[in-house]
């Protein structure tokens, strides 16, 4: 759903800044795009911070994955999700969209698809500026002031008109 949003509003401002303010106009909506498009990859397809089952002994032996191998605040707010068979970390939250355990959960986005967790958090974020820096930069500059500081659309139509006559 976000690439669909970020394609249809470079299809419509990308060539309306090229051609009612100039290229370089259109050249930064491209790149608002493409950084957009990246942005938006990494965080799809980048581990949010899935709590895995691992096979080494912890702190309690049996395999409690997570479980850090220190005697005094091992098992301080650690708790066995019963539904991924692992001992979640304090920060950890079970998804139910998702059916995995999360570290440093934020929540689970329906418009990408994935969890939001502690290790794709920072890219999400940079994903949301670039998008409502996208957002600003063709409202307030494509859409309503530039043409009247740089627009170039009108005099090339103009002088084109009043060519050899």
């Amino acid at each position: 759903a976000c690439l669909l949003l970020l394609t249809i509003a470079t299809i419509h401002f990308a060539p309306k800044a090229y051609h009612h303010i100039g290229p370089i106009s259109g050249i930064i909506c491209l790149l608002f795009y493409v950084h957009g498009v990246v942005s938006l990859c990494i965080v799809t397809c980048s581990d949010p911070g899935v709590v895995k089952s691992g096979t080494g002994a912890g702190v309690g032996g049996g395999g409690y994955a997570g479980l850090p191998r220190v005697d005094v605040s091992a098992g301080r707010g650690w708790r066995y999700c019963d539904l991924c068979s692992v001992y979640q970390p304090p920060d950890a939250v079970h998804c139910p969209e998702c059916n995995v355990c999360v570290e440093g959960y934020d929540h689970h986005c329906p418009w990408m698809g994935t969890c939001i967790g502690k290790k794709n958090f920072t890219s999400f974020m940079v994903f949301n500026l670039t998008w409502l820096f996208y957002l600003l930069y063709a409202i307030i500059w494509v859409t309503l002031f530039g043409n009247s500081f740089y627009g170039t659309g009108a005099m090339i139509e103009d002088s084109g008109s009043s060519g050899d006559e």
